[in-house]
């Protein structure tokens, strides 16, 4: 009888520490667990000017990396606009080269023999004059003649000032203000050029901004694109992003930095950092499959985690536990 008043207190103790542990280790691995979604980060990308498509590489599903192009524009009508803008690009450069170089000797030497032709030209209507203008004193010519020999003598005098001064300008070269205007001229069909070129390699051409998988294609071929139509939509497939939700009794044992595991329908688990805790509580998204009730308030948390193999899907609800340590 002894023995059995023995046994049975040793029975019960055994038995409420084994509810007091299980209860303890239920507890904590409850703590430990949050709910959420996997973030769907993707891209929507369009062409930066209207047109018609004429490729499109890459279907739904389909990896791709990065500045590797996905579609393509009709750029013919650019091609000829590129070719008659360099065209005046070429000219208006002749244009520049040859102020920069100044005139020519040979033109130089050509007005010099013009200015000293008319020099000449000069001295000699000027003896004329005075010779006629002693003979209509001495009324051996007439009045006309007189007159004729006078502005002869005038248009010779401005055609030779005229001469003068282009010689001149000949000798210093352009002016300053000429050779910058021929500059900014030259400047302006060169970049009209560049922005056209820019339009046929750039706008006209989408690329993958980074490496991820095609989710939605939403144009054929021979569509009319514009920058506000969507053509694909490229989804980040290893770097991703979890959103879970923390209870305030959870909260203090989470911490920036700590590790996590995150599972969706399968038991394996991709390993995670928290990367950002929230400091104001919410209810509960309706979206999130959780133990708990929504009604109650909770704290949002990010866990990044690279995913190379894909195992993780965008939108797929998932479960979260964080470390300890």
């Amino acid at each position: 009888m002894n023995k059995k008043l023995i046994v049975v207190p040793f029975v019960i103790t055994a038995a409420i520490c084994a509810g007091i542990m299980y209860s303890k280790y239920d507890g904590s691995e409850a703590l430990s667990k949050a709910y959420g979604n996997v973030d769907i980060r993707q891209s929507s990308l369009a062409f930066e000017r209207s047109g018609r498509i004429v490729k499109l590489n890459f279907d739904e599903g389909q990896k791709v990396k990065k500045d590797e192009i996905l579609a393509v524009l009709d750029t013919e009508a650019l091609n000829y606009q590129i070719q008659i803008d360099e065209a005046n690009m070429r000219q208006a450069k002749a244009s520049l080269d040859e102020m920069v170089r100044g005139y020519r000797t040979e033109d130089i030497k050509q007005a010099g023999a013009n200015v000293k032709r008319l020099e000449d030209n000069l001295k000699l209507a000027t003896v004329t004059n005075e010779r006629y203008q002693k003979l209509y004193r001495a009324r051996s010519v007439s009045a006309q003649e007189k007159d004729n020999a006078f502005y002869s003598m005038t248009q010779i005098k401005a055609q030779l000032d005229e001469a003068s001064a282009k010689y001149k300008q000949m000798l210093k070269g352009y002016r300053v203000e000429d050779i910058e205007k021929a500059q900014a001229q030259y400047d302006g069909a060169v970049a009209e050029v560049n922005y056209l070129n820019y339009q046929k390699n750039e706008q006209s051409v989408i690329k993958a901004p980074f490496d991820g998988v095609i989710r939605t294609r939403k144009s054929e071929l021979g569509d009319m694109a514009s920058p506000q139509s969507t053509v694909y939509e490229l989804s980040v497939i290893d770097k991703k992003r979890v959103r879970v939700y923390l209870t305030e009794k959870q909260l203090p044992l989470v911490k920036v930095g700590a590790k996590a595991y995150i599972s969706g329908v399968d038991d394996n688990k991709v390993e995670g950092n928290v990367a950002y805790i929230s400091d104001t509580a919410m209810f509960t998204p309706k979206t999130v499959q959780t133990e708990d009730l929504r009604p109650d308030l909770v704290y949002e948390v990010r866990v990044d985690t690279n995913d190379p193999e894909n195992r993780l899907r965008l939108g797929q609800s998932v479960t979260v536990e964080f470390s300890e340590k």
